[in-house]
C-alpha cells in the first residue's frame, strides 16, 4: 500500500532558477530518472517552489510502498542522476529537511 511524505527545505538566496534548472533536466531525462526511481522504489517524486517575503522553499513530494527502503536507498548513489541530484541540491538548499505531517493518503484504486 502506498505511503506519501511532503517535506520542505529553505532554498539559498539566489537559487531557485538552478534548481527550476534542473527539475527541467530531470523531465528530459527521462530513461536516467526512471531507472533511479525504480531503484529508489518510488513511485511518484514532485517539487515544487514557494516563494514568500521570508525567503523561498523547495517542497518535495514522494510517494513509495515502502517510505523507510526508499529514503534508505535514495541515500545511495548508485547512478550518475543520484550523485548529480545531491549536488545541486547541496548547492541550492541550506538548512535541514523538515517534514510536514501527513494527515491523510487517499489514493484510486484504480491507480
Amino acid at each position: 500500500m502506498a505511503e506519501a511524505k511532503l517535506s520542505r527545505c529553505r532554498i539559498k538566496n539566489g537559487k531557485v532558477e538552478k534548481l527550476r534548472s534542473w527539475y527541467r533536466e530531470l523531465e528530459n531525462r527521462p530513461s536516467e530518472v526512471q531507472e533511479t526511481l525504480k531503484h529508489e522504489n518510488m513511485l511518484t517524486e514532485t517539487g515544487f517552489i514557494k516563494e514568500t517575503e521570508e525567503g523561498s522553499y523547495l517542497y518535495v513530494y514522494m510517494e513509495s510502498n515502502d517510505l523507510e527502503k526508499m529514503e534508505k536507498s535514495g541515500d545511495k548513489e548508485k547512478f550518475d542522476i543520484d550523485r548529480e541530484h545531491h549536488e545541486v541540491l547541496e548547492e541550492c538548499l541550506t538548512g535541514g529537511w523538515e517534514r510536514l505531517e501527513t494527515i491523510g493518503h487517499l489514493k484510486n484504486p484504480e491507480r
